[in-house]
């Protein structure tokens, strides 16, 4: 069926503008049910908009939404020839499914129908109101030496990272020699042991809280162990946060705006509609948790207030 679709949906598209469909035309048949235009459409809008097109342009996913519509048609049809459907507590059910999808369409074309407001005015304000969230992270630039525990035993590893540390106090300047020297970071082959941008979570924590603990360019930590080995790190460099452009994040926030308002006022008319309080009608409470439970109220939960003493 998926290649018989996609063919079909293909050629269709070819002649849509020359041809006027129906809602109540059929889309396809399988044994003795239908599935109609409009019935595909109203499948179709469920998809958001943005991935309508790239979606009904694909046969192989328009093949399973229409098998999955008429094997759902299929089943429903035969619970109605069973008589399932007949009885009260199953046509309940489908009036809270309605219910259901109904208030979901009516909540959509609520904000659909919202007044506009000034988005581009709402999003400075978040800006300006949450710098915080508009920061780069402080990076820094370091470079370090490994001596690895997977390849020798740790008092050796011990042993050479202290005579590392040694030249080190000797000679600062030494380090990068000691790097092509000594290094057994994989890495030290494409970048010298050089790590130009590093951020908080970029590298394991005793190295991230060694690196960060240093204060000024040049400075070189004691050895650090990790779960890789010994690592001496000198500072190169710090830059510190810095607020993002108000143009960078512009066109993310104009958004953000738009839907946060749209929200707000989805939930204010929500909020009015069910102004009115729930009421319980004297003796409701008692007879469903007696349908439930019948005359053993001691099974009844306490939130029921019938449960006995």
């Amino acid at each position: 069926m998926r290649a018989a679709v996609f063919s079909l949906l293909t050629a269709s598209m070819l002649v849509m503008s020359t041809m006027a469909v129906a809602g109540d035309d059929v889309f396809a048949r399988q044994g003795d049910q239908q599935l109609t235009q409009g019935e595909l459409d109203a499948a179709f809008d469920r998809i958001p908009e943005e991935n309508r097109l790239r979606f009904i342009r694909d046969g192989g996913r328009v093949d399973e939404l229409v098998q999955g519509l008429l094997r759902t048609r299929l089943i429903a049809a035969d619970a109605e020839k069973s008589g399932f459907a007949d009885s009260e507590r199953i046509k309940n059910r489908l009036r809270l499914a309605a219910d259901r999808e109904l208030a979901a369409l009516w909540l959509e074309e609520i904000g659909k129908n919202a007044p506009g407001a000034d988005y581009d005015a709402l999003a400075e304000e978040y800006y300006l109101g949450h710098p915080e969230e508009f920061m780069t992270p402080e990076t820094l630039d370091v470079s370090h030496i490994l001596v690895s525990t997977e390849t020798r035993s740790e008092d050796e590893a011990l042993a050479l990272i202290e005579e590392i540390e040694n030249r080190l106090a000797e000679d600062p300047g030494a380090f990068d020699a000691l790097v092509e020297e000594f290094s057994e970071d994989p890495g030290k082959v494409n970048n010298g042991g050089r790590y130009p941008q590093m951020k908080r979570g970029d590298m394991v924590r005793p190295f991230e809280e060694a690196a960060f603990a240093l204060e000024s360019t040049g400075e070189i930590s004691a050895p650090v162990k990790t779960s890789y080995g010994y690592h001496v790190i000198r500072l190169n460099g710090r830059v510190p946060p810095a607020r993002i452009p108000y143009e960078q994040v512009e066109e993310q926030l104009v958004e953000q705006a738009r839907k946060r308002y749209l929200a707000e006022y989805r939930s204010r008319y929500i909020k009015d509609l069910l102004a009115d309080p729930i009421e319980l009608p004297e003796g409701a409470v008692e007879a469903m948790a007696r349908r439930w439970f019948g005359d053993n109220f001691e099974l009844a939960p306490d939130y029921y207030g019938t449960k006995s003493d």
